[in-house]
């Protein structure tokens, strides 16, 4: 496990931060490096920071569109960090919420290496997947919380 502090770090500039802006595509973009590389997710691809925001800002507008929210949670199966790089893999939980109120609730798993610019953390690189649907609600409770870092 990475230095307490440098966890402590990580957790405000990025994992604290990223449900609370989650639906806001200026905020959330800030979270990334501007020579990030995107793989995985929803469209099994890679992407650079360019191509990610503009599918990002689209997807921010078509949930607004809909009256739709979605929410995120994080927990961690490994976290390495020194003084400005890092390494996190982990289990995230995205809830989806219709205007209508159906709900539905996603699972996966998801790696990122995060890079220090300018005093801040950012994800340089972000890949996630369902696993093909192997990911489940135990897997993430066995994960551990973001703020369990001793």
């Amino acid at each position: 496990m990475a230095d307490n502090e440098l966890l402590r770090e990580l957790n405000n500039d990025i994992w604290h931060a990223f449900p609370r802006v989650y639906g806001d595509a200026d905020a959330f973009l800030a979270l990334y490096s501007p020579d990030l590389i995107r793989a995985g997710g929803p469209t099994s691809k890679v992407q650079g920071y360019a191509e990610f925001a503009e599918i990002t800002r689209q997807w921010f507008a078509d949930l607004a569109d809909r009256g739709s929210t979605v929410d995120i949670e994080f927990r961690f199966t490994e976290r390495i960090a020194d003084a400005d790089l890092a390494s996190e893999r982990g289990v995230f939980r995205m809830t989806a919420r219709r205007a209508t109120g159906d709900e539905k609730v996603f699972h996966g798993r998801f790696h990122t290496f995060s890079r220090r610019i300018d005093g801040r953390w950012r994800i340089a690189v972000d890949y996630d997947s369902d696993e093909n649907g192997t990911v489940t609600a135990e897997t993430f409770e066995l994960a551990i919380p973001a703020d369990d870092i001793g």
